[in-house]
């Protein structure tokens, strides 16, 4: 707690500051006119780096980040000089200040007035101590006068009473479900029995309202975890939940009233913009509180990230419970945040200083909680540990595991919601998913938070329990033996009664073995034992108690209408919270393992069992190594396991494997060869016949052959069992520990050679499945996409085999066809992985290629063209062109016609290099060479390709019919074929024309025809340039806002696909409308950071475009001899590549500049310049 206390006191316009040492009396400087140091320029500068920076980190908005921090020193630096420096008192008090330590001083600023605060006083910086605020003892704002004041009686002083409301209305899209009661339980845990924290169930007004009612005077804080904005009159508002779990805006004067009348000293709000004070004075949920007699707010100045409030909630409770005052703990958490600075972003973590959004409102000191300071007697010591009802609650519950209970929130808010509407819930996954740890997981909550209050009862039904094992349980845990002696009709009648009477939690783990599991085998419990139970939860859907069951499968037979919740692994950030607690478990740092850890953990699934099982091995065998054991069926992770089947892989999967019937265990290990997910409808193509060699392949194995009924039979069965998932048609989710326990089976059925040719000819299979559907990609590319992710997991399996065994027609075959997908997807960086991969097996050089073999110098070409078109892409013509060139020497001289069709390609990629290059005979030259090739061998669809580019010299050359006749020829080919996607580009093209010539209408409806056929097909990144174009046109449309929506969506997808140079044209775009609107500076900044891309990739002529508009920036703010250096370098480029429309439109501008410089005579000169080129280049025929 402060020993002493600076006060900031705001009245009539003036501002005076006072010292307050220990129990002195306070000592004051002089008034100070208070002059507003921030403008609305400021204020919104600040905001939106503390409120929107972070969901759009792409552009020039980084820099713009940066340059912003830098200000919240010069802004705090303005505020220390207005408050320390403008009298010798304040210097004075400042110096005392600093002497008896700032960590024992309190800040307070006092006024009425909104806007003094709603200031950030927490900048205040000295340039010898920094910024003070994560220095003080404390700092708040107070109310010069009250309105009203309610006097508080005592409160509780036996415990620390808190409410905590936690709102989540938006589902998935919401923070998750425990992100701040996470770090608040652990901060509460030390002193769990003298704290008594309640979560408010359901988060609604009504229930809120309710439960303040029943307990006036008792709670010491609320504290609401969610929501805050203003309404359209600027009145704060709190987002609760109704009764469906929709949003329920409440206004703070309501919200305010409430806490009042039922004497809530302390309100916490982590929700954005609680601390904000709207218009009217105070109208913002901490004003108000304050205003009617709050002893302390603690709110949020502006939105907060949901990881900034983790660690600020978790520092604020930690310090409360060890008795610190409010506006210590306010202290301690801000600068919890000030240390651990990383937020989320969609560019992944990135540094703010968001410190400073934690506000205190506080009219007086105030301390919730005053810990015994005496050592803690026996009895407290074994009521720490006592695990009766009386205590923890919960009755048999296992313990958890050496990780802790990890993630899981949205499924736990599930699960709220559902016991909101139904008694009974299922929850149903297949084994080692983690369905006993999400049930004790959730029962635990329930401990920690009130959730159910007269007791938790667990029961494993593994081993056939019955109703009279559960009503023992419970009857015992509850009436010890004076329970044992009453007859069993009356146990069960007095259990129930308890149970529809008081809110209890039964959770029924295991369940799928009382009624036979798989389905058909004999169940564990009689016809009438299982009679029992059905009628039991009936009996149990009304009243008070809850029952969750844990089941493998569901469970129709039970007839009690429970609600179904599907379990399925962890989501990624937990399944890598998870894998990063195990490898720290096993001495093995993250940070060292190779890229293919993040290949080991999605093939695991985010099945926690697995997880567990897998990554200890990191510790001696790489993820490469791993991978291959699971996929080979190898004993590594044999022997180290635990007992039991919730610890180990192989029984775990022996329990379900045993029970399947025996032409389904006969079968399934062919599901060894598949990953992630499988087909029946392929297994059916390969294993059908025995005429040909995929059925033979597979008989020889298996000794029969199957046809589609049989696989579906087969995988229902295993789908009952719980080791595969039905996921639609006839696809199957598979167990990822499946494949490694079926390649053991596997073993045991035949040879290695024997199924070595069986994967042979599955790899066969895989590779014509990818050649068809690649194909399929120009007629029906919606299915042929949905088709080939679908069987990604399989693929890329088949890929690795056929790089391992050097098949690479096969290893082509397969990454063409995933290569297409990931470059429509936007997959850039997986697809340059996988392709960089290949190319380190086959040799970078051709040479090395060729001593492989024609297959691989096949697959070589296709390599390194693509890190060809990779340079083109980027402006490195030279390196691609000298790529394309070894190729095609290469091809021609093998001297046979059928490469000829390769031949074309490289022809026309040599064509894309001249034309880039602006040497546009020599890319006529080459298109027209391989539009030969095509024609002759009446290829009309690959000819589309090269009147598609020969329309494009002809665009360039402004020859706009000539262009739109190519377009239309290459666009009918593509229509014919159905081959929409390709089509896309020609719509696109046929924009640029129209735009050209000033028909927006028309263009804007080929873009977005373009547009339609790229969203259709996820390729965001051939979107992203119908974005740019559709801002071209609202740019020159004065649509101003509109523009810079569509530039900053194709700006998103240019910067997280890793494509800087694409992006350069949307901060070429978006500084010309800053520009356009006068902000020069912004302009200034886009136009540098473009053309610093473009000089970097040697790209002058684009570089152009960005010297010129500079140029442009220099003469309209009069700055002419700037202007005129910029136009020179414009016009040296655009005459070094002979674009004389540009060349002579820059020289026209540098005219006008030396006409404004008065400078005629040079003037003349560069206007009869400008003459002769348009007459050399027929520039002026016709007019």
């Amino acid at each position: 707690m402060a020993q002493n206390w600076l006060r900031i006191t705001h009245q009539n316009d003036k501002i005076q500051l006072s010292w307050q040492r220990g129990y002195e009396n306070p000592r004051f400087a002089s008034e100070v006119a208070f002059q507003q140091p921030f403008d609305k320029e400021n204020a919104a500068e600040l905001r939106w780096y503390l409120e929107d920076y972070l969901k759009f980190p792409y552009g020039i908005f980084p820099d713009n980040a940066v340059k912003i921090e830098q200000k919240l020193q010069h802004w705090g630096q303005h505020l220390f000089e207005l408050v320390f420096r403008s009298t010798e008192k304040g210097r004075e008090f400042f110096q005392e200040a600093i002497r008896e330590g700032l960590d024992k001083c309190e800040l307070g600023i006092i006024s009425d007035n909104a806007n003094v605060l709603n200031l950030p006083w927490e900048l205040l910086y000295s340039p010898d101590y920094q910024f003070l605020a994560p220095s003080l003892a404390g700092m708040y704002r107070s109310l010069s006068s009250q309105g009203v004041k309610a006097p508080l009686p005592a409160m509780p002083d036996d415990q620390l009473n808190i409410l905590l409301v936690i709102a989540r209305p938006y589902d998935r899209q919401d923070v998750g479900f425990k992100t701040i009661a996470r770090p608040l339980l652990a901060a509460l845990q030390p002193i769990r029995q003298r704290v008594n924290l309640k979560v408010l169930r359901p988060p609604s007004l009504k229930a809120f309202e309710a439960e303040l009612q029943a307990h006036k005077g008792f709670y010491h804080i609320v504290h609401f975890d969610g929501h805050g904005n203003f309404d359209s009159e600027t009145q704060g508002v709190l987002v609760f939940e109704d009764e469906q779990g929709n949003e329920q805006a409440v206004s703070a004067r309501e919200i305010a009233q409430y806490l009042t009348d039922c004497r809530v000293p302390i309100f916490v709000l982590n929700a954005c913009q609680s601390g904000q004070v709207g218009e009217e004075a105070f109208s913002s949920v901490a004003g108000q509180l304050v205003k009617l007699g709050a002893k302390g707010v603690v709110a949020m100045a502006y939105s907060v990230y949901a990881k900034g409030a983790e660690h600020f909630i978790g520092r604020l409770y930690g310090e409360l419970v060890r008795g610190e005052c409010i506006a210590t703990a306010v202290a301690a958490g801000r600068k919890s945040m000030s240390i651990d600075k990383m937020r989320p972003s969609p560019k992944g973590n990135l540094p703010l200083q968001d410190w400073l959004v934690p506000v205190l409102y506080q009219q007086e000191p105030y301390t919730p909680f005053v810990p015994k300071k005496t050592a803690p007697s026996f009895a407290d010591l074994m009521a720490q540990t006592d695990n009766t009802p009386e205590n923890s609650k919960a009755v048999g519950l296992p313990d958890e595991s050496a990780y802790g209970f990890i993630g899981r929130d949205y499924e736990i808010l599930r699960l709220e919601r559902a016991f909101r509407q139904n008694h009974v819930v299922l929850v149903q996954g297949m084994g080692g998913v983690g369905k006993t740890e999400l049930v004790a997981g959730f029962a635990r909550w329930l401990d920690d938070t009130q959730g159910r209050t007269s007791g938790m009862f667990f029961t494993s039904f593994e081993q056939g329990a019955g109703l009279s094992q559960v009503i023992n349980q419970i009857g015992r845990a509850l009436g010890g033996e004076r329970f044992s002696q009453m007859m069993p009709d009356k146990q069960e009648d007095v259990v129930q009664q308890y149970l529809q009477t008081n809110p209890c939690l039964l959770i029924w783990d295991n369940f799928e073995p009382v009624n036979g599991f798989p389905t058909g085998n004999e169940p564990l419990l009689s016809g009438e034992e299982r009679n029992k139970l059905k009628r039991f939860l009936k009996e149990l859907r009304v009243g008070k108690a809850w029952v969750l069951i844990t089941s493998r499968r569901e469970e129709p037979w039970l007839d009690c209408g429970y609600s179904l919740i599907n379990l399925r692994g962890l989501s990624e950030a937990d399944a890598q919270e998870l894998a990063a607690k195990i490898l720290q478990t096993v001495g093995v740092e993250r940070k060292n393992l190779p890229a293919e850890y993040l290949e080991l953990l999605k093939l695991l699934g985010g099945h926690p069992l697995s997880l567990r099982v897998v990554l200890p091995h990191l510790k001696t065998q790489t993820p490469v190594q791993l991978i291959e054991a699971l996929r080979r069926g190898l004993d590594t992770f044999r022997g180290q396991e635990e007992e039991g089947r919730e610890k180990s892989l192989t029984v775990s999967l022996d329990y379900s494997f045993a029970k399947l019937s025996e032409r389904t265990r006969q079968h399934l290990p062919f599901l060894a060869l598949f990953s992630e997910r499988v087909d029946a409808g392929w297994l059916y193509s390969f294993s059908e016949s025995p005429d040909n060699g995929f059925g033979q392949a597979y008989q020889a194995v298996f000794g029969e052959n199957l046809q589609k009924p049989d696989w579906m039979r087969i995988f229902n069965e295993a789908a009952a069992a719980g080791v595969l998932e039905y996921l639609g048609e006839t696809i199957y989710k598979i167990h990822p520990a499946l494949p490694w326990y079926l390649r053991q089976q596997l073993n045991t059925i035949t040879s290695q050679e024997v199924i070595n040719e069986l994967e042979k000819k599955l790899l066969i299979l895989y590779a014509g499945f990818a050649n068809y559907y690649r194909e399929q990609l120009i007629s029906n590319a919606e299915l042929a996409t949905f088709v080939l992710r679908v069987e990604e997991p399989n693929l890329l399996q088949n890929l690795r085999l056929a790089e391992h065994q050097k098949e690479w027609a096969e290893a082509q075959s397969i990454l063409q066809a995933l290569g297409e997908v990931y470059q429509r997807l936007g997959r850039k960086p997986e697809f340059k992985a996988l392709q960089q991969r290949a190319l380190n097996q086959i040799g970078i050089h051709l040479a090395d290629a060729k001593v492989k073999g024609k297959d691989a110098l096949d697959f070589w070409m296709y390599l390194r063209g693509y890190e060809a078109n990779e340079a083109l892409q980027s402006a490195s013509l030279e390196e691609a062109r000298k790529v394309y060139q070894e190729i095609l020497d290469e091809l021609i001289a093998i001297n046979d016609f059928s490469v000829n069709d390769k031949i074309a390609v490289f022809y026309h990629n040599l064509g894309i290099v001249a034309q880039e290059q602006r040497q546009f005979d020599v890319a006529v030259d080459y298109y027209n060479k391989a539009l030969k090739i095509y024609e002759d061998a009446g290829d009309l669809y690959s000819a589309a390709s090269d009147y598609h580019q020969l329309g494009r010299v002809a665009q360039e050359q402004r020859q706009f019919d000539v262009a739109v006749d190519y377009y239309n020829k290459a666009l009918k080919i593509k229509e014919d074929t159905g081959d929409l996607y390709s089509a896309a580009k020609e719509y696109h093209n046929l924009g640029i024309v129209a735009q050209e010539q000033r028909q927006f209408d028309v263009a804007v409806d080929y873009y977005n025809k373009a547009l339609k056929i790229f969203e259709d097909a996820e390729d965001l990144y051939s979107a992203a340039k119908e974005y740019h174009e559709l801002g071209n046109i609202a740019q020159e449309q004065r649509q101003f806002d509109v523009a810079v929506d569509y530039y900053n969506k194709a700006l998103k997808i240019f910067e997280d696909a890793g494509d800087l140079y694409s992006a350069a044209k949307e901060y070429h775009q978006l500084g010309r409308v800053a520009q356009e609107q006068r902000q020069f500076d912004v302009a200034v900044d886009y136009y540098n950071k473009a053309l610093k891309i473009y000089e970097d990739a040697g790209d002058l002529y684009s570089a152009a475009s960005d010297y010129h508009q500079l140029g442009r920036v220099a003469e309209e703010q009069r700055l002419f001899d700037v202007a005129v250096d910029y136009y020179q370098k414009t016009w040296e480029i655009y005459e070094q590549f002979r674009d004389w429309y540009l060349a002579s439109a820059t020289l026209g501008k540098w005219g006008r500049v030396l006409e404004a410089q008065e400078n005629y005579a040079e003037a003349l000169q560069i206007y009869i310049r400008v003459l002769a080129i348009d007459l050399e280049h027929n520039r002026l025929v016709g007019k």
